[in-house]
């Protein structure tokens, strides 16, 4: 992949097209696969019995580095053919083929739309060494992972996923996994998260994410951070209102020759409203929050919003990333969240958002939503006050707001992303960051409809912005707040959580598998406990005190055995 793509003109957006996404990888990658029954899990899952107690056990220790397990660990799948000289990062490939390598009866595949795995090592009896790539043109970013597994047989399997670049989280590492009989679910018996001996730098680690999983004969499963959004379900999405009179559909065209999609609803000479999110590929539940303000917007109920407002929507701002399986950046390795204050030709999207920021003469909103993968709920980063019409506005319409995690005012972390760079050169107060957890306070996963009422509750608060209360308590522009000595923002820059403290008593409250309900399911669930409360989640142990080691080994890894029953809990259909 040349370091400099062809470069598209990002200010003249064109007609969107429903195309097949494009690649600058060799050979043919297979389209996104097609979920049937992605939401609703039928309700008659076997219950299979339980394995050999001794099975799982941490991945081998023996090899020091990735070069040295690939030349000595049996090799099992690669997706390309590479030439990687030794002292260049294992999972950073140089490409110079176009054949997939798979050996033995066990059939990995991770050649479709956002599909991340780069090779599969065999380490010992039905256990596997799993290594991600990189993002495109970066030496890190592993968090995104995306592949399926077929076996001839019934069979249980160790896997290990051997460098993923975050440190552990309070959130539930479980994987998501489909099957044809299941839909998506949270699931995998003996999940441990833990960091390993290889090495990503001279003084950082990477970390292993192990589970193991039941396979049926000839049953193709699928695992996966989240359940996978890319390009083809976005346009999927947007098919059904492209015909509508109010509703205008074009593009800004990547480097790659892949679309940007712009939304256009409302009255030009109104106040401008912009939402954008998918900055950073692997932060899928936005998309599910962006259908929401859609679905709102199109429906008759909300003709009153789109006269009063002007609305811009860019729901995926890196789409070429999506569709490479990157975590973070785009084609190029470019952190878009990263570059607010230097935007150029490179990044085509934030060029265009910059460019229609600069030019607007009533700007009312801006809003950038992301993921976060460390904290609970929904909190917003500003570079003003928290008493901003939309915020004192969305904590009345969406009760996962959470204001006392939120940071506002001045943050020199911060001063590269779109609140802080364009807010200081706009003047500009209304403009915020907003990031949503995939689990409320209380550790339940949110589902595809909770997101999508997210979703709802944002086109809500920028109604009830409106409301001469709130209009009140819009602050004086240069009011400000320092932050920069107190606890600032992480940032979603690659290096920026390594910093942070695990905080024990939140850990002691992860559920360690879906407990409390399928994720990402349209369903309604009945809470169940299938674990002794006795079993505490999985976490790093470097964060602990030396002394404490022992016994938090002894405690915190012992061997978790669960029947396939526990991976999918009773749940109720709705019709």
């Amino acid at each position: 992949m040349d370091n400099l793509l062809p470069i598209a003109n990002p200010i003249l957006s064109t007609p969107f097209e429903f195309t097949t996404p494009k690649y600058d990888y060799p050979g043919q990658i297979s389209p996104l696969p097609y979920f049937h029954n992605q939401y609703k899990p039928p309700k008659d899952i076997l219950n299979f019995e339980c394995c050999d107690i001794d099975f799982f056990q941490r991945e081998s220790s023996q090899y020091k580095t990735f070069h040295e397990l690939h030349n000595n660990a049996t090799l099992i799948y690669q997706r390309f053919i590479n030439q990687t000289p030794k002292g260049q990062n294992f999972a950073s490939p140089k490409y110079i083929g176009t054949k997939l390598f798979s050996k033995g009866p066990i059939h990995f595949d991770s050649n479709f739309e956002c599909g991340n795995l780069y090779t599969v090592h065999r380490v010992g009896n039905k256990k596997y060494n799993l290594i991600l790539h990189n993002d495109t043109q970066t030496n890190g970013c592993t968090r995104w992972y995306f592949f399926s597994v077929r076996t001839p047989e019934r069979t249980m399997l160790q896997f290990n996923i051997i460098n993923l670049s975050k440190s552990a989280s309070y959130l539930n590492v479980n994987p998501y996994i489909y099957t044809a009989r299941t839909g998506w679910y949270r699931g995998g018996d003996n999940v441990q998260y833990y960091k390993n001996n290889y090495k990503k730098n001279k003084d950082t680690n990477y970390y292993t994410l192990s589970f193991s999983y039941l396979f049926e004969k000839e049953d193709i499963t699928y695992f996966s951070l989240f359940p996978p959004y890319g390009l083809s379900s976005l346009s999927q999405f947007l098919i059904p209102f492209q015909n509508l009179p109010f509703f205008k559909l074009k593009s800004i065209t990547t480097n790659l020759g892949n679309q940007c999609p712009v939304i256009t609803m409302g009255d030009s000479s109104k106040p401008l409203i912009v939402i954008l999110s998918r900055q950073h590929p692997s932060e899928v539940i936005s998309s599910y929050v962006i259908e929401g303000i859609i679905q709102y917007l199109v429906n008759e109920d909300a003709q009153n919003l789109r006269q009063q407002f002007y609305f811009k929507i860019l729901p995926m701002m890196n789409p070429d990333g999506v569709i490479h399986g990157n975590s973070i950046t785009t084609l190029q390795g470019i952190d878009i969240n990263q570059k607010w204050h230097k935007v150029n030709k490179l990044i085509p999207s934030a060029q265009h958002v910059k460019a229609l920021l600069k030019k607007a003469q009533n700007l009312h909103l801006v809003l950038d939503i992301h993921q976060t993968f460390k904290k609970y709920g929904i909190k917003f980063v500003g570079i003003h006050n928290q008493n901003q019409p939309f915020i004192s506005a969305i904590q009345q319409t969406c009760q996962y707001v959470n204001i006392n995690q939120s940071k506002f005012g001045k943050s020199s972390k911060m001063e590269r992303t779109l609140p802080f760079a364009l807010g200081n050169i706009l003047q500009f107060s209304n403009i915020f960051q907003m990031r949503i957890s995939n689990q409320d306070e209380n550790g339940k996963d949110f589902s595809v409809e909770n997101l999508q009422q997210i979703g709802v509750n944002i086109c809500q608060a920028i109604n009830l912005m409106n409301t001469p209360e709130l209009i009140k308590e819009f602050p004086k522009i240069n009011q400000q707040i320092d932050i920069s000595d107190s606890e600032s923002c992480s940032s979603c820059d690659e290096n920026s959580y390594n910093k942070k403290r695990v905080i024990k008593r939140k850990l002691t409250t992860i559920n360690p598998g879906n407990e409390n309900n399928i994720s990402i399911a349209t369903t309604t669930t009945t809470k169940k406990s299938f674990l002794p409360s006795k079993l505490k989640p999985l976490c790093d142990l470097s964060q602990y005190q030396t002394s404490n080691k022992k016994s938090v080994q002894s405690s915190q890894f012992k061997t978790r055995i669960r029947s396939f029953s526990t991976r999918a809990p009773d749940i109720q259909l709705k019709h």
